[in-house]
């Protein structure tokens, strides 16, 4: 069973895809430091550098030839959509999402299932997707693929750490297919710490607690040299926790970054928050500095630890430099929120074929 993997990245969906039993005909990447990461770990399959908006239909058919394309993947980027519905379109009889260019991946993504015709297309992005312009824009969406004949569409906001992920992670999910299939999203493996149901999520300190002593020694387990300051600042912040300046003592409140306009320490959630070995981690977002200190070290995570809590495993290597690997690990779809999704993809495209198999 065929498919392809569109803004692939470092390759969270390519994972999933072959934990799924699809064969990957194709990949395509615009960066040339996530495509070096892409061909490192998935050698076997043709990468297209290039931005997709170039990328012509002669381009996918010279690497796919005649061969059918079951599912299409991919997250077009989303960024600048977070201001989208903040602009204009009050009178929603004249809105065309066509008219802003931050939209334009999106409509590459649906240019390319019209184009190759797969029998499903799985398509993911920030939840946030889900109300751009109070819901007009994902309708609009829905509107196109219909109207390619992807008349069934399954889409929802799921959250990451319900299929064994240890983050708080919440992505949407859309599915839609052209065969008349009614998609119904598999069931959760893990339940809410307290909620009485096994198994419970899984844990930051399952996940990571055994790389503790391994830094420089496992691929991409580089910790970050802290400066002596924020390092002692760590110190102060209890594991589960935000920094409490008032804990400080005076020589550690004071500012050390120079566009500092109070003088004094700010509480970045995203910079001075620790995490919890018992519970399940904060989403991973991409950044040189962005993500949460160790449960249990005075520093950041190192960007092999966030790959552990975005599921990709010890194998998977990451390229560039630090900040590189670490918009790669947190820009990824994790591996095993998305294989159940696109597992029983591949189970609804047998039936069908067995269903049809006698059918000219």
């Amino acid at each position: 069973m065929n498919a392809i993997d569109l803004f692939a990245g470092a390759g969270g969906l390519s994972i999933a895809l072959k934990q799924s039993g699809f064969n990957i005909l194709m990949a395509n990447e615009i960066n040339p430091r996530f495509a070096e990461t892409h061909r490192y770990n998935f050698p076997d399959v043709p990468l297209i550098q290039k931005d997709i908006n170039e990328v012509t239909v002669e381009d996918l058919r010279n690497v796919i030839g005649d061969r059918e394309v079951d599912l299409i993947v991919g997250g077009p980027p989303c960024q600048g959509f977070s201001v989208f519905g903040k602009r204009r379109f009050v009178n929603t009889q004249e809105y065309d999402p066509h008219q802003d260019p931050r939209n334009f991946l999106v409509y590459q993504y649906i240019r390319v299932v019209k184009e190759l015709r797969p029998k499903f297309f799985f398509m993911e992005n920030v939840k946030g997707f889900t109300n751009l312009d109070k819901g007009l824009f994902i309708e609009e969406v829905k509107k196109q693929f219909k109207e390619l004949g992807y008349k069934d569409i399954w889409c929802e906001v799921v959250c990451a750490a319900d299929y064994g992920v240890p983050q708080d992670r919440h992505r949407m999910f859309m599915i839609g297919n052209r065969l008349g299939i009614h998609y119904e999203k598999p069931e959760a493996t893990h339940f809410p710490f307290g909620s009485g149901m096994l198994p419970e999520y899984t844990t930051v300190g399952s996940a990571i607690m055994d790389l503790v002593g391994q830094e420089n020694k496992v691929p991409n387990h580089v910790p970050l040299k802290h400066k002596p300051i924020v390092e002692a600042r760590y110190g102060y912040v209890k594991e589960g926790c935000k920094l409490n300046v008032d804990d400080l003592p005076p020589e550690l409140v004071v500012a050390t970054r120079r566009d500092s306009k109070t003088g004094v320490v700010s509480n970045y959630s995203h910079v001075y928050k620790r995490l919890d070995r018992n519970k399940i981690s904060t989403t991973m977002v991409p950044g040189h500095n962005a993500f949460p200190i160790h449960p249990t070290l005075n520093r950041t995570l190192t960007a092999r630890e966030a790959a552990r809590i975005q599921t990709f495993p010890d194998t998977h290597i990451f390229f560039g430099t630090r900040q590189e690997q670490c918009i790669q690990v947190g820009n990824a779809v994790p591996p095993k929120m998305a294989e159940p999704f696109i597992t029983k993809i591949k189970e609804y495209i047998e039936e069908w074929e067995e269903a049809n198999q006698n059918e000219p």
